[in-house]
């Protein structure tokens, strides 16, 4: 059992990490003393899920709330939903509100404990690499507005953290692989130096994947601990965990659910690579490794998911990222997280990682990727 406090700002976060725990997890909740349990519980996991619940309903009512873990749902009214569902049940200012499952869960749950009787405790249980080793790793919770992803939201941090890394095991190939681009993502703009320690993760996937997700989740844990230290809201250096992400949700948007987030940000961090080689800015050999390291995902065409994709659509998109307003930008570009060399950001007066970007760039990078075989 991995066990620690993740500090976030002035938040202290303790979590709890091993494989085949959920006992000890579950007494971690429970010493929560909760009068009651909110279960925010992703479908696909009810499995995983029906064992915990019965150990908790020992010792406090609890009540799920299952979520199709579809972007199309990621909204307030799925939030209003679920708080409605706590109120119905009884929860109080005492009652934790738990999110089982995928990065969309945990969003979706932290923004409802932030509004439940304006704020309640939240643990994450989260099922997913993404989720494991990333989303749940923050004080971000949000959801999507008809005109983009995570375009309001909340500032949260969780009162505890547990996975059970077995529960992360039952997940098909191509969802372990592309649930772990965040951890390619920090390799490439954050800690190359742990690009060594990536790769073995992925050599034994396969055969020892509790191993390998042990150290992803160290992996995690090494990039985003010391900026959130200081940067807790992820306004300044820290937006740099947003690489890969602007190109990233316009596609996952434009996809319609077909195109999952991990998917979207490998095409979004290859686009990035190949708008900061355009601008001068990143060498070829920088570029080449990013399709290097990306090609062990083993990534689908995005034709796959977006078909012909409608280069006015994504323009129009990428126009409502929810990064514009950190830094001045004129209209028709977009703030973007730029490289001068594998974990160096471009940076603004100010330190911020990000640059302004034209939207034609930002899609005739997107266009070279999609016509890129990745091997």
């Amino acid at each position: 059992m991995r066990e620690g406090i993740l500090r976030i700002g002035s938040a202290a976060v303790p979590y709890r990490y091993g494989a085949d725990c959920a006992d000890a997890l579950c007494e971690s909740i429970e010493a929560l003393r909760p009068a009651s349990a909110i279960v925010a519980l992703d479908e696909a996991v009810l499995a995983h899920a029906e064992p915990l619940l019965r150990r908790l309903e020992r010792r406090m009512p609890v009540h799920p709330f299952v979520i199709t873990p579809a972007e199309e749902n990621k909204r307030l009214s799925l939030v209003e939903s679920l708080l409605d569902h706590a109120v119905a049940h009884g929860a109080d200012r005492t009652s934790v509100i738990l999110a089982m499952g995928g990065g969309l869960v945990g969003n979706v749950a932290g923004l409802a404990a932030s509004l439940l009787f304006r704020g309640v405790r939240l643990v994450h249980l989260p099922t997913t690499p993404v989720a494991a080793f990333d989303a749940v790793l923050s004080l971000k919770q949000g959801a999507n507005l008809a005109a983009g992803k995570n375009l309001c939201g909340a500032y949260r941090a969780p009162s505890l953290i547990c996975c059970d890394l077995s529960w992360l095991v039952t997940l098909s190939r191509p969802q372990l692989l592309t649930g772990i681009t965040e951890m390619a993502k920090n390799v490439l703009a954050v800690v190359p130096s742990r690009e060594n320690a990536f790769k073995e993760a992925l050599t034994a996937l396969p055969e020892r994947p509790v191993e390998a997700f042990d150290a992803l989740f160290e992996l995690g844990l090494a990039a985003k601990a010391p900026l959130l230290a200081t940067d807790p809201h992820e306004r300044h250096e820290a937006l740099v965990f947003e690489y890969g992400h602007t190109v990233g949700h316009a596609l996952e948007v434009l996809s319609a659910g077909a195109m999952g987030h991990g998917e979207a940000v490998a095409w979004g961090m290859l686009a990035a690579a190949e708008v900061s080689a355009q601008l001068g800015l990143l060498d070829q050999a920088d570029v080449a490794a990013h399709y290097s390291l990306l090609s062990a995902l083993e990534l689908p065409s995005p034709c796959t998911a977006l078909g012909d994709v409608d280069l006015e659509a994504l323009a129009a998109r990428l126009a409502t990222d929810n990064k514009r307003g950190h830094i001045p930008s004129s209209p028709g570009s977009v703030p973007m997280v730029l490289l001068r060399r594998l974990g160096e950001p471009v940076t603004d007066a100010d330190g911020r990682p990000l640059a302004p970007v034209p939207l034609d760039i930002a899609v005739e990078a997107f266009e070279k990727v999609a016509a890129t075989e990745v091997v």
